[in-house]
């Protein structure tokens, strides 16, 4: 049996694409699903999207910073086309479940004449806005907002498929990627898909996350990796450029990675040219970043007032308030990593939180029975990093804008702990029973299913609203609000597509078996394993951490 497995081991390697090729299935997969979330969500649907979208088309048009009489206690005042200074006017359908999104009124394209808007994200760094707002300078209406948003996403899949690239060159990367594809919930790809610097700085956070993992796994042959190492690179000055509290979420991804590998793997990264350079072009872009930060302290201090739709009656609690209040709340946030949708109103269905709760559980306590013991105390840190720092941060900004937390505010650092979880089960083989590609295929089906219906429930919440005496058939028989191409031929090309993802993620877990075909009589032979060896120290003893 382990002569069958170890040629049918070879053949998988074989026929392993380049890492260039995966790159690109990768790329077209996150730019496609990101697309179809664009494209299914109703204009203004996004958390704070017209703060955003406002912004990036002031700063594309040269209104970068904030100059004195700009800022009048409710944000900053910016001069941009009128039809979106109007953009306001489509978030009618917020916090109202039941109301559809056909409320809005059209997005007149022949309206660009100039017009001042306010904007709740004035002292923000522009390096997003830069690169979303130039859509708005060729384009008009709806047609110049939807092609924003799809360069947001398109910007974001590079660095998800960077990241994802990368974890596929560690030594044993079975159970990091497994842990990579929970991390993808219905939220994620929900959040790639808006205007909001949130997106980009998920995805160059999961990138420097992988990247650097994969360097330190192979610091002993830094040349086999260079594309990683130039990944972390690039995620590291364009995050420290997304948001003043991204810096925070670099600073947790490095400490992890570096916890997970001895010291002398990481001071040989000192020794190499490469990246030596490349520390220096970070350190550039995190220079940048906090050049803007001290920039911005200049401003008024109604320029970053809380976003729209916050309540922000909370200024007058006490600093430790907050942080035992988020302490209190760490496990409240766990559904909106999942998926609550549009303005904190369409939370996914109840069997997609529940499914997606077992697999967090799952990943928390699996690592906490670990060997070697010191993975499982690096993923316990990791968890308390995830409980801890954004406590901090809310304890540090309740004064200034209130209790304003959420959680796709910690997805980058809910990520960091997932993959964590995978890296602390490294020292876990796959085993021959037959058992694991029936666990797997019901795992990944299921999952395919979880995908497939957040993405339905949240287009029928926007096509007829979700009332009480409402139904999916009132979707079909009665919609008040259809999204470009409809929203069937969406919801067959999101599932079509999730299907394809769903097949390549198993037939690499799995080679030789196919995820809709039950196998007869090659069960035995060609398994992955979730069973670890008898002596798992002595795996770990081969490996950097």
């Amino acid at each position: 049996m382990s002569t069958a497995i170890g040629k049918q081991a070879g053949t998988a390697n074989k026929t392993r694409r380049s890492p260039a090729a995966v790159f690109l299935g990768l790329f077209i997969f996150f730019s496609l699903a990101f697309s179809l979330w664009a494209v299914a969500t109703p204009l203004m649907g996004y958390p704070d999207e017209p703060a955003h979208t406002i912004k990036a088309a002031a700063v594309v048009r040269g209104e970068v910073t904030v100059p004195p009489g700009q800022s009048f206690g409710h944000g900053v005042h910016v001069i941009v086309p009128a039809y979106i200074a109007n953009l306001p006017a489509q978030t009618c359908f917020a916090f109202q479940r039941a109301v559809p999104a056909d409320c809005a009124p059209p997005v007149p394209g022949n309206d660009t004449y100039d017009a001042i808007a306010v904007t709740s994200a004035g002292t923000y760094n522009p390096m997003y806005y830069w690169i979303v707002g130039l859509p708005s300078l060729v384009m008009t209406g709806a047609p110049a907002i939807y092609a924003m948003r799809i360069v947001s996403a398109l910007l974001s899949a590079v660095f998800f498929a960077a990241g994802f690239t990368a974890l596929l060159q560690l030594r044993r990367p079975g159970w990091p990627v497994i842990a990579a594809a929970v991390a993808i919930t219905p939220m994620t790809l929900f959040l790639g898909s808006g205007i909001n610097p949130n997106s980009i700085e998920i995805g160059t956070t999961v990138a420097l996350f992988c990247g650097l993992l994969v360097v330190l796994d192979n610091s002993r042959g830094l040349a086999r990796v260079s594309p990683a190492i130039l990944t972390v690179g690039a995620s590291i000055a364009v995050l420290a450029n997304t948001r003043s509290v991204s810096l925070a979420w670099l600073l947790c991804a490095v400490v992890v990675a570096f916890l997970f590998y001895r010291w002398r793997d990481v001071a040989s990264l000192f020794r190499n040219r490469l990246t030596l350079v490349t520390i220096g072009i970070a350190a550039v872009g995190v220079v940048l970043g906090l050049a803007w930060m001290v920039l911005t302290l200049s401003t008024p201090a109604s320029s970053g007032v809380a976003p729209e739709g916050i309540a922000n009656a909370t200024h007058n609690v006490a600093s430790y308030q907050a942080f035992v209040t988020m302490l209190d709340r760490t496990f409240d946030f766990i559904t909106q990593y999942i998926g609550v949708m549009g303005w904190l109103d369409t939370p996914v269905p109840q069997m997609v939180l529940s499914f997606w709760s077992m697999l967090f559980v799952l990943a928390i306590l699996l690592p906490l029975i670990t060997r070697p013991r010191r993975l499982a105390y690096v993923f316990v840190t990791t968890l308390l990093m995830l409980a801890v720092v954004p406590a901090v941060i809310q304890a540090v900004l309740v004064g200034s804008v209130g209790f304003i937390w959420q959680g796709r505010y910690s997805m980058p650092l809910v990520i960091i702990t997932l993959i964590s979880a995978g890296m602390a089960l490294r020292c876990h083989r796959f085993s021959t029973s037959a058992r694991a590609p029936v666990l797997g295929r019901l795992f990944i089906i299921s999952a395919l299913v979880a995908h497939v219906a957040s993405f339905a429930y949240v287009l029928r919440r926007y096509v007829a609203g979700i009332q009480d005496l409402s139904t999916w058939q009132t979707m079909i028989s009665h919609p008040s609000w259809q999204p470009p191409l409809g929203w069937p031929v969406l919801t067959i090309l999101y599932a079509a597509l999730l299907t394809v993802a769903a097949r390549s993620l198993y037939s690499y877990l799995f080679p030789g078996f196919e995820l809709f075909v039950r196998p007869r009589h090659r069960a035995k032979a060609a398994a992955p394993d979730v069973r670890p060896r008898v002596n798992p120290a002595a795996d770990a003893r081969s490996e950097p951490a």
